[in-house]
C-alpha cells in the first residue's frame, strides 16, 4: 500500500467520523436528519477501515438499519413513520415558537415535504 492510499483511508476515516458524529445529533435532535449521515458513515468507514464498518454493522441504533439497507436497500416503515413524525414535530415547534419570518417558514416547510417525499420513497419493510 502506498502513501497515498493511506493519506486516503485517513481522510475517509475523518469524514466518517464527523458523520457519525453528526447521525447521534440527528438522534438526539428531531429535525436534524441522521439517516444520511449514518449511510455516508458506513460509505466512508467500508471505504477506510474494516474494524470501524463492523463496529457500525453491530451497532446496537444503526447496525439493524445498515444491514437492512446494505443487503435489500430497505428501511423498516416504522422507522420512515418515526422519522417523518420527528421532522414534523420539530418543523411546527420551529415554525410556532421560533421562527417569525414568513420566508423563513415557507422555505423549512417546503423542505420539510421534500425531505418527507424522500424518506417516505425509500423501499421499505413491514412494520
Amino acid at each position: 500500500m502506498n502513501e497515498s492510499s493511506g493519506f486516503k483511508r485517513f481522510v475517509f476515516f475523518v469524514f466518517g467520523s464527523l458523520s457519525l458524529v453528526m447521525s447521534y445529533v440527528g438522534v438526539a435532535l428531531p429535525g436534524v436528519p441522521g439517516i444520511p449521515f449514518i449511510l455516508l458513515t458506513a460509505y466512508f468507514y467500508v471505504r477506510s477501515s474494516t474494524k470501524m464498518y463492523n463496529w457500525l454493522l453491530n451497532h446496537r441504533l444503526f447496525g439493524r438499519l445498515l444491514s437492512d439497507f446494505s443487503k435489500h436497500k430497505t428501511v423498516p416503515l416504522r422507522f420512515k413513520i418515526f422519522v417523518i413524525s420527528q421532522l414534523w414535530v420539530s418543523i411546527l415547534v420551529a415554525s410556532i415558537w421560533f421562527i417569525t419570518s414568513p420566508y423563513t417558514q415557507a422555505i423549512v416547510i417546503v423542505a420539510g415535504l421534500l425531505s418527507s417525499f424522500l424518506v417516505w420513497k425509500m423501499k421499505s419493510t413491514s412494520i
